[in-house]
């Protein structure tokens, strides 16, 4: 039979290893779909950040290389499948031949024995002992056959049908399934329109949005995060409340196809009062603290330093001929500092949370392929064993010859056989005269 190309094991194992490395490469570069890009530029700062994106790194699993190297993938699996794998079944209904003396004794392990039996009776005997092991048995005349862990050859079989299964829930993933990162202001509502999906898309976006109700940090005693929450409302067009939950890190809301996780938390910006005026500053994550920066002209600058929400407001001051900014004053919430004519007011933080949302639609074939999969490298651990046994009368009793092979764990095959020859002649001893002409063993 001639192959495809496709059907090379070099082609699969080629195939895989640039698959290995573009999931390695997705590990090692944040993923916009999941962090937002923001992160990826606190990771490698700006200018990097922008060539990885334009080079795909930063949604590499959206990327059309990427989706071209599954779409290879999935061929070589089906063709290796088709012209390799399933055509292999039909050996299953192949009887085993019966083997006459000569043939059993050039088999890879062999046995000879003298028992104090008759031929039609040792071999019934045997056919007990095989069935205690696991083994199926038939007798013809002189001759039996027997095999155990047949099953097993439907291993690679099964395999193949869970990994085209994988392959499948993977493509519905791919061209339907949708994934992003949104930071959300209490009040403010979680939209699908900026979903990372593949470029070719067939898929549809929900209609409903995200309402963030509430959201809240918990801190360990050092000031460490411990945990975040945030109180999530789904909604309509109309405004109608269709599913309440708060969530966690890994604590979920579902709805419709889409789980959307408590990926991040931070403050997003601060509310002040500047001369009884509202003001609002976006804040900056710089290491473990937030600033928010005011030019007040040329050469002044204020800086706005906040730790956590919980913390007072650091106010700074920052001018070229200081070395440093000077540590102005420290503003509890609610608090007003003047300064002459100046009066600034700390209102609050305003936190923002960090939703990362996903729709696998194909993710129950998936767990299924694993399943498939599963079973069947529990079917190919079993091993598969073929024996033969050959019976004759020889002076006045019964030389029986025992032989076979055993596609995985030989060495545990030559002694399971070794084992059923010593329990026989335990059991039905030959005459002395004939016993030293038996137990004679061949192995090749």
């Amino acid at each position: 039979m001639r192959f495809s190309p496709f059907a090379s094991v070099k082609v699969s194992i080629a195939l895989m290893c640039l698959l290995a490395l573009a999931v390695l490469l997705g590990a090692w570069c944040p993923q916009e779909s999941q962090v937002g890009y923001q992160k990826v530029v606190e990771t490698f700062g700006a200018d990097l950040a922008g060539r990885f994106r334009a080079a795909g790194l930063t949604d590499i699993f959206h990327a059309p290389v990427f989706l071209l190297l599954i779409a290879l993938i999935s061929i070589n699996m089906i063709v290796v499948s088709f012209q390799r794998v399933f055509p292999k079944i039909k050996n299953y209904k192949q009887p085993m031949p019966y083997l006459g003396k000569e043939e059993i004794l050039k088999l890879p392990n062999a046995q000879q024995a003298a028992l104090g039996l008759e031929n039609n009776q040792s071999l019934l005997e045997l056919k007990k002992i095989l069935a205690l092991r696991g083994y199926s048995s038939k007798i013809e005349g002189q001759s039996l056959k027997a095999e155990s862990g047949k099953i097993s050859r439907f291993a690679a079989t099964v395999t193949h049908i869970g990994l085209l299964s994988l392959l499948t829930g993977v493509t519905i993933t791919s061209w339907t399934g949708f994934s992003g990162f949104q930071p959300v202001l209490i009040g403010r509502t979680l939209t699908f329109s900026a979903s990372e999906h593949s470029k070719l898309w067939i898929g549809k976006l929900p209609q409903w949005r995200v309402r963030v109700d509430d959201t809240r940090k918990e801190t360990y005693d050092n000031g460490d995060p411990k945990q975040w929450y945030s109180k999530l409302s789904v909604i309509n067009d109309k405004g109608t409340v269709l599913k309440q939950q708060e969530i966690s890190v890994n604590n979920p809301l579902s709805y419709e196809g889409v789980d959307i996780y408590q990926s991040s938390w931070g403050l997003d910006s601060i509310l002040l009062s500047f001369n009884g005026r509202p003001l609002k500053l976006s804040l900056q994550q710089m290491g473990g603290t937030h600033a928010a920066f005011m030019p007040l002209d040329q050469n002044t600058t204020l800086i706005f330093s906040l730790r956590n929400e919980k913390k007072p407001l650091r106010l700074f001051a920052k001018i070229p001929e200081w070395k440093a900014p000077k540590m102005l004053v420290e503003l509890p919430s609610g608090y007003v500092a003047e300064f002459g004519a100046v009066k600034i007011g700390y209102l609050k933080a305003l936190p923002a949370t960090g939703l990362q949302y996903k729709s696998d639609p194909g993710l129950p074939i998936t767990y299924t392929a694993f399943g498939i999969i599963m079973l069947g490298v529990l079917l190919a651990a079993l091993p598969h064993r073929q024996l033969w046994a050959y019976a004759e009368d020889k002076n006045g009793q019964t030389a029986i010859v025992l032989g076979g092979f055993s596609h995985k764990a030989k060495k545990a095959f030559n002694k399971n056989l070794l084992s059923i020859v010593e329990k026989m002649q335990t059991r039905f001893p030959a005459k002395a005269e004939s016993q030293s002409t038996c137990s004679a063993s061949s192995q090749r």
